[in-house]
């Protein structure tokens, strides 16, 4: 009883205090703005979230984390009092400040809710690994804002609304009640240590993954605190794979993956079963075409005719993929435009956390343009934007490719650009200018461009298409994109170079890739054609196929013997038939494999999910199954390889397998 007296005392005096009456104020505000903008985020995704019994455990997990949020942000006012004089915040500046400071959380506050309204528009998620990205990035973030949105009209209403608060606290004395707390030096120091404690208690002992699993991936979002999700975020973007998912034995991983991977056709470097370099043999006379390779932002199957009869919006792209290989059903390996060049160039499973474009030691890897180069093409990467967004320029420069972008571009040779880069009309006619300087000077050359004007705020040229520049959304981005590829293909037709040109289109992911289950295959659907009408015949690929099969795919049309350590194979090989479809899909911290008929997802707390899979509408349906074990290792084992060789640096062009490490 005493105990609880003292407790009691402790809790009574430290009330009294003008550090914890300001951070209870900060508590209060943020627990507010987090259950509005809940509410808000509920009735705008009411056509995705349940509206069951599921609510009650959502809103009582969002309050709890809406706490664990204002913790963090109180820090801020708990350092500013403790930093300024004692005087000062007991006069009638003190008044003044205290207002200031909580109209400046009311201010951010608002902001972040509104921030998250637009982020789950466009995401369909709280804030996550994209939010932390794109705070790095804050030059093209915020003129990416700026042409999307009504900023002047949001500042200033976010201005009102925080003075609005401020105000009625004053009127209310509730920031005279602040200041006129407790403010001695002996109080504040216990009450430091004590919330120092409280803080670090929460860094270390709580975290996202505490979340139950919902039926609906929408409302699990949605239980989740803004603040807190980009914290967690901003922590967890460097995941041991060993660590945080199921593994095998080392050896029967890469035991596993290595019989996998067993083609006609192919050699392993040495009978060794944790062996996964390969040479790929073909006979005959290696194919000396050049190859433009368009990767296209947030290309979704379902904008081209072919996936879908409504659309109208690609009627260039539905001809050349008439004229062309079209792969329709390949999937993306992830969310993002670096999941995607990752894939495309490196060929790997998408490991968990960032993108190894991201991520140290990405250098001097094994890619796409590596091979390109031993033949003496000239490789290179030609962005519409900055390159050093994404960490694009370091990881291309150091990986055989020149980097062409709009900072290596004169005012005169851009006629139009937005916060992303210079329009896809530019990027194309870069595109086609050095492919006449490569062929100008008699070399093959292999190029590889990534468009932006399919991204937000999706503005281009006006009188292109009949869809507005900036208000006609992404509707007009795709039409702007196809318009642009088009005029492309009809200028290079008579280029001397052109016969010879394999014309690659491939996206580099979904416009969304959020759904009801954890991972939604459908929302990993892009399509990819291989195009020109005097160098290959008009066919439909129908089996699932994934992205990282585009570079094996390709060496083979070109019938190019080469060693690689690629996880994707040559879809269009004969004996591929003979195999079972699959793929791979992820969203950072959930990544997922599947086989024929069945899928399995790997979480972090070394978590699982398995289920059927319906290859025709690419539906996961979990439920674990008597037969579930075996595709639970296969996809452990793609994984936990792909990790162990590139954390091993065994992607490395440079290495030699007889000096690998086991």
């Amino acid at each position: 009883m005493k105990s609880l007296s003292a407790l009691a005392k402790y809790v009574s005096t430290s009330f009294s205090s003008l550090l914890v009456r300001g951070l209870s104020v900060i508590v209060l505000l943020q627990l507010s703005v987090a259950f509005l903008t809940r509410l808000f985020l509920l009735w705008f995704g009411r056509g995705q979230i349940s509206m069951d019994g599921s609510l009650v455990p959502l809103f009582a997990w969002g309050l709890w984390f809406d706490l664990l949020a204002a913790c963090y942000t109180g820090v801020i006012w708990w350092l500013l009092v403790m930093l300024l004089p004692r005087k000062l915040l007991q006069s009638s500046w003190g008044i003044l400040i205290t207002a200031l400071l909580t109209g400046l959380y009311s201010m951010v506050f608002i902001f972040i809710s509104v921030a998250e309204v637009l982020f789950w528009d466009e995401f369909q998620v709280r804030f996550n690994f994209i939010a932390v990205d794109y705070l790095v990035f804050t030059q093209e973030v915020i003129n990416n804002i700026r042409q999307s949105y009504p900023m002047p009209i949001i500042y200033a209403s976010l201005a009102a609304a925080a003075g609005g608060i401020a105000a009625l606290c004053w009127r209310l004395k509730i920031i005279a009640w602040v200041v006129a707390g407790d403010n001695r030096w002996w109080p504040r120091l216990s009450q430091t240590l004590a919330y120092s404690g409280l803080v670090t208690g929460i860094t270390f002992g709580f975290n996202q993954g505490q979340l139950p699993n919902f039926t609906n991936e929408f409302n699990r979002e949605l239980s989740k605190n803004g603040i807190y999700a980009f914290c967690a975020a901003f922590w967890e973007s460097e995941i041991d794979f060993d660590r945080f998912y199921r593994t095998l034995p080392l050896d029967d991983a890469l035991s596993r993956t290595r019989q996998a991977l067993q083609t006609p056709g192919v050699e392993f470097m040495r009978d060794d079963a944790g062996e996964l370099h390969r040479v790929t043999h073909h006979t005959g006379l290696e194919k000396r075409w050049n190859v433009i390779l368009i990767t296209v932002e947030s290309l979704s199957a379902h904008f081209l005719n072919h996936f879908n009869t409504k659309s109208q919006l690609t009627p260039h792209l539905n001809q050349i993929a008439r004229e062309g290989i079209l792969f329709e059903n390949m999937l993306a390996t992830g969310t993002r435009t670096v999941r995607g060049l990752e894939a495309i160039t490196l060929s790997v499973p998408p490991t968990p956390g960032q993108s190894i474009i991201w991520r140290p030691k990405h250098e001097h890897l094994l890619t796409l343009g590596t091979h390109f180069q031993r033949r003496g093409y000239d490789t290179a990467y030609v962005y519409g934007g900055d390159a050093m967004f994404d960490n694009m320029n370091a990881f291309f420069s150091h990986n055989d490719y020149r980097v062409v972008d709009r900072q290596r571009k004169s005012a005169a040779e851009i006629t139009f650009e937005n916060a992303w880069g210079a329009c896809d009309e530019d990027l194309l006619r870069w595109v086609s200018q050095e492919a006449d300087a490569d062929y100008a000077a008699h070399k093959n050359f292999f190029l590889h461009a990534m468009t932006t004007s399919n991204h937000r705020p999706f503005t281009f040229p006006d009188g292109r298409i009949d869809l507005p520049s900036h208000s006609g959304g992404r509707k007009a981005g795709v039409k702007y994109t196809d318009y642009a590829i088009g005029q492309f293909i009809a200028a290079i037709r008579n280029k001397p170079w052109f016969a010879e040109t394999l014309i690659v289109i491939i996206a580099d992911h979904c416009d969304g890739s959020a759904g009801k289950v954890e991972l939604d295959p459908s929302k990993y659907r892009i399509p990819c054609i291989l195009w020109n009408p005097s160098l290959v015949s008009p066919r439909v690929m129908g089996r699932l196929v994934s992205q990282i099969d585009l570079a094996p795919t390709l060496l083979g049309l070109l019938n190019w013997s080469h060693t690689s350590s690629f996880f994707g194979e040559d879809v269009l090989a004969p004996g591929y038939a003979s195999h079972p479809a699959r793929a791979w899909i992820s969203n950072y911290q959930k990544i997922a494999f599947i086989q024929e008929d069945q899928m399995a997802i790997l979480k972090p707390k070394k978590e699982f999910s398995v289920g059927a899979f319906d290859s025709r509408n690419l539906v996961f349906r979990p439920g674990i199954h008597e037969n579930h074990q075996d595709i639970l290792d296969r996809t452990i084992a793609w994984y936990q390889s792909a990790s162990w060789m590139f954390r091993g640096g065994h992607l490395s062009e440079k290495e030699s397998p007889n000096n690998r490490q086991h």
